[in-house]
């Protein structure tokens, strides 16, 4: 899985030339199916997830460590932020200060070495155990490398056209030796992966423009040759994802609505996995028995990730995030077994919220909860007729400026079981705390906050505090 969303800063010059209506491709005809509910979504009941926030100040790519039980996160090229790692959970173990400015991270076949492309000039090796730097690859002017993979005894990355007048392939055969630099295949944006069960090949295509045209291209000598190559197999470019055993590689384009399956290495038709609109990523588990299919651009009660087993057409698990959270492409994990997957989203309107979100048959994903109180004191002296209320909420949570979806508490009183009366609202914002005065009345007062989402994907939820005068 190694399609990355740039920071573009530094590849200005680098122009879109996309002949799709949207970031993912033709919409829906009228009257066709707009991928809110499909055949194959319908089969399975999706469940909840509203993911934990990553501890990130920018995110562009994800990699799983599960013999480590770590979680590898790349914030992107320009400002200087570091690698950053966490526990399987998202919760943070680590920020490597030394390692900075990365666009993509992958672990080597034998999970020995976390190969990081840094800055648009480098790809660097890093120890995975200790992880201090091993080896830098070179790099020629002119080439902005931003993702990378291993395939059998080679590095190759895709870079961007920094001045050499198009993008392409960049081959190493070690760190000591200029790499090839190939163009013959994609070389515009290209999009990259491989397999341990196909060693020295490696998939490729460009994102940017369209229709597709996908590669199999093998590195394992001199100069690299193109294997087999299909043409028109999608619009907008989204994701690769080679099984591990070598055999099937899942293409997510932003048209058709379904992850078409090609067989390897020939790109004869394979399975074709049903989505809907958008496709958007997808990613196989190590032992290549499951296959995590992702979309873009949801409502809520619309899944975002399914899980099949290999070959087959209908899923067995469904994963939905709140309409708002979008799926970064590139950032769906499977673990072994294919009993847990992990995928982030970000907020859809300004791209601040990152959340890590994990789910999968063994493994239930953090579910929308609303956790919502209230206190409620008297004042003293001239004030003893005034009610000081204090309302505190941890979930959910409004996102920044608007972002996220936003929600709102309301409180009301009611006195000697009267009629309840609303005396005060606000935005469920990240101080989790607000405040509220009431004029008291002789007699038993009931204080209510309530909190109820108009889609009814949060639980609704209210608390009571209770005054006599």
């Amino acid at each position: 899985m190694r399609a990355r969303v740039m920071t573009v800063a530094v590849v200005v010059a680098i122009a879109a030339v996309s002949v799709g209506t949207s970031a993912y491709g033709a919409p829906p005809a009228p009257g066709a199916d707009s991928g809110t509910t499909t055949a194959a979504t319908a089969q399975v009941s999706a469940v909840k997830s509203v993911g934990t926030p990553l501890p990130v100040d920018d995110f562009r790519a994800i990699e799983l460590d599960e013999d480590r039980g770590r979680l590898y996160l790349a914030q992107g090229v320009g400002t200087g932020l570091p690698l950053v790692v966490t526990d399987l959970d998202g919760r943070l173990q680590q920020r490597v200060s030394a390692v900075t400015d990365v666009s993509d991270l992958v672990l080597s076949d034998d999970h020995r070495t976390l190969l990081v492309a840094q800055g648009f000039n480098r790809v660097t090796a890093l120890d995975a155990d200790s992880l201090t730097v091993k080896a830098t690859y070179p790099v020629p002017s002119g080439a902005c490398p931003y993702v990378v993979e291993p395939t059998g005894d080679k590095i190759v990355a895709g870079f961007l056209d920094c001045g050499r007048g198009s993008g392409g392939l960049l081959v190493w055969s070690s760190p000591d030796a200029p790499p090839t630099v190939y163009t013959a295949g994609p070389n515009y944006e290209p999009v990259i992966d491989a397999s341990p069960g196909a060693p020295g090949l490696i998939v490729a295509g460009d994102t940017g423009y369209s229709p597709v045209t996908t590669y199999v291209i093998d590195v394992t000598g001199a100069t690299p040759q193109i294997r087999s190559r299909r043409t028109d197999t999608g619009e907008n470019l989204q994701d690769y994802a080679l099984s591990p055993d070598g055999t099937e590689l899942v293409e997510s384009t932003g048209y058709p609505y379904e992850h078409h399956a090609y067989r390897m290495p020939d790109l004869s038709d394979a399975t074709t996995y049903p989505s809907g609109a958008y496709p958007t990523d997808a990613a196989w588990s190590a032992d290549s028995g499951t296959v995590a299919i992702g979309r873009a651009q949801t409502a809520s009660f619309d899944p975002d990730v399914l899980l099949y087993k290999e070959g087959s057409t209908t899923p067995n698990y469904a994963v939905d995030f709140r309409s708002g959270d979008n799926l970064w492409k590139g950032t769906l994990l499977v673990n072994r077994d294919g009993s847990r997957a992990w995928a982030v989203s970000y907020d859809d309107f300004y791209q601040e919220r990152y959340l890590l979100h994990s789910f999968g048959p063994a493994h239930p994903p953090k579910a929308p909860v609303t956790d919502l109180a209230v206190t409620a004191t008297t004042g003293t002296g001239k004030q003893k007729s005034t009610a000081y209320l204090t309302v505190t909420w941890s979930s959910p949570m409004s996102g920044p400026s608007g972002a996220g979806g936003d929600h709102y508490w309301w409180i009301t009183a009611s006195t000697s079981g009267g009629a309840e009366k609303e005396f005060g609202r606000g935005r469920m914002d990240r101080t989790g705390k607000a405040s509220a005065t009431y004029a008291l009345p002789k007699g038993t007062t009931s204080f209510t906050v309530h909190y109820q989402d108009f889609e009814g994907w949060y639980p609704p939820g209210y608390d009571t505090a209770i005054l006599t005068r």
